[in-house]
């Protein structure tokens, strides 16, 4: 016996329930989407497709119209989004490994210099005080109350 690597899923998400008059052939729409966990390349199904239906007296028949091998194709061209994303990460992680190795070099041989700290004083007699509203320019004073 060899060994056969089988996967069993129940694709059928609609139920029809419509009535078809006898001598009648009806068509139905089927759309044969396998799992995500599937894909990759060209595969091949088996695919048995199963019918329930009721006869004018109430029996319930089982048929398998459809029982066939089926191959699956992937389409290779256009725009791989996998592909793509992949290569953003990689940029990134080359980006950030350059900003951690600029930040490590430049830390270890002097990094900043140290010099001298200028502090802001103001400026020296040219302010307009023209433009400020003129409460502003007197200080209140704050009055302070204790709470009991």
């Amino acid at each position: 016996s060899r060994g056969i690597n089988a996967e069993y899923g129940n694709f059928t998400s609609f139920r029809y329930g419509r009535e078809v008059a006898p001598g009648v052939t009806q068509t139905f729409l089927y759309m044969f989407v396998p799992s995500e966990q599937l894909a990759g390349g060209s595969r091949t199904f088996s695919l048995v497709m199963s019918l329930n239906y009721r006869g004018e007296d109430g029996t319930l028949y089982t048929d398998s119209p459809f029982n066939e091998t089926v191959s699956v194709y992937e389409v290779d061209e256009g725009f791989d989004t996998e592909i793509f994303f992949m290569y953003v990460l990689l940029a990134a992680l080359f980006a950030l490994l350059l900003f951690g190795a600029q930040y490590l070099l430049s830390s270890a041989f002097g990094g900043r210099k140290s010099g001298r700290k200028t502090i802001e004083t103001g400026t020296s007699g040219g302010i307009d005080y023209d433009y400020i509203p003129k409460d502003h320019l007197t200080t209140k004073k704050a009055k302070v109350t204790k709470r009991d």
